[in-house]
């Protein structure tokens, strides 16, 4: 059960911590967005496929589960639950028999 624990502590501060750098990195885009729209505004015509590309960049975060995420989110629960089962699957058995070995002597 410690191990669980151990990983699961792990997992949430590498989420805390990858969460924090996308938000610097968004943020840094956001600043170059910034930048490049003060310098094309003084410029005329259709902008260019190099700022569409930025634009699907820049798109702001949703708030919804996205369907990739989501499939992998329930893979990891579906490999995590297996994993657990069988762990206790072992656990309970060895105990069973323990208790069934004191009541025999």
């Amino acid at each position: 059960m410690e191990g669980l624990q151990k990983a699961y502590n792990s997992a949430i501060s590498q989420a805390t911590e990858s969460a924090a750098k996308l938000s610097s990195y968004a943020a840094s885009l956001e600043k170059t967005k910034n930048i490049d729209s003060s310098s094309s505004s003084s410029t005329s015509g259709i902008g260019s496929s190099s700022d569409a590309s930025r634009a699907l960049l820049l798109r702001p975060p949703s708030k919804s589960l996205s369907v990739w995420t989501c499939s992998k989110l329930c893979a990891f629960c579906f490999v995590a639950g297996i994993f657990v089962g069988y762990t206790l699957k072992r656990r309970v058995r060895r105990w069973a028999s323990k208790l069934l070995k004191r009541l025999k002597d």
